[in-house]
């Protein structure tokens, strides 16, 4: 059991690892291009493998905060994988992926409250993330049928792939440093939600601007 656990934990930072380079490479590249395209397919992907490794490993190495981080993380790499492209934004489909993750994040408000109210301070990181996803599932369930204009589909496109890249990025640094501080060190909160705090304004900045110019890049070329 420890051997699979091994194996899987592997494949499970590995494809966060990937998915992060694979964010990172969507962001810098010109959106629509082919190799935005290909970037992004690569990054979904990678977040789908990180949800499926997460869910044995919590089950064999129990830690349900990096396993609802993870939910979350793969809900916003889906969400945002789905409204890159117009033929996929108005699916025949029911949401019930999104019902999904509205009910995840309400429980993970509820997990993170009685954590909170007991003493330990992680819960208050697992409060924000639910709250922030709690938020994304009513918009995207609300939105499911609606025909959104150029510039909204592609803000909500950007917030969700965004978001979850922050998810990635927390998960990253909660694996390095949140072990190395100790039980109960309330700096581990910091650890979790920097990046939260950090590239949210960012993200408010760029959909800010998308939906001024209806144009993803935040500096035209010179001729």
């Amino acid at each position: 059991m420890d051997a699979l656990a091994r194996i899987l934990l592997v494949a499970h930072v590995a494809a966060g690892s990937i998915a992060l380079l694979a964010a990172v490479v969507a962001i810098s590249v010109r959106k629509g291009s082919p190799r935005h395209n290909l970037s992004g397919r690569i990054y979904f992907w990678a977040m789908m493998t990180v949800a499926i490794t997460a869910i044995p490993v919590s089950i064999i190495r129990p830690n349900a905060l990096l396993f609802l981080v993870a939910l979350f993380s793969s809900y916003m790499a889906y969400a945002g994988w789905r409204l890159g492209r117009a033929a996929r934004a108005i699916p025949t489909r029911p949401p019930v992926v999104e019902w999904g993750m509205l009910i995840v994040a309400i429980g993970m408000i509820g997990y993170g409250l009685v954590m909170a109210f007991t003493g330990m301070p992680m819960g208050w990181a697992l409060i924000a993330f639910g709250s922030i996803g709690l938020q994304f599932a009513i918009d995207d369930v609300r939105n499911w049928t609606v025909e959104r204009a150029f510039s909204a589909r592609i803000q909500s496109h950007l917030q969700h792939m965004l978001g979850g890249t922050i998810a990635t990025i927390t998960a990253v640094l909660v694996q390095q440093i949140v072990p190395r501080l100790g039980d109960g060190n309330p700096w581990a909160v910091v650890v979790w939600l920097s990046p939260t705090v950090v590239i949210t304004p960012l993200i408010a900045l760029w959909s800010r601007h998308v939906a001024r110019t209806g144009r993803t890049r935040l500096r035209t070329a010179r001729p």
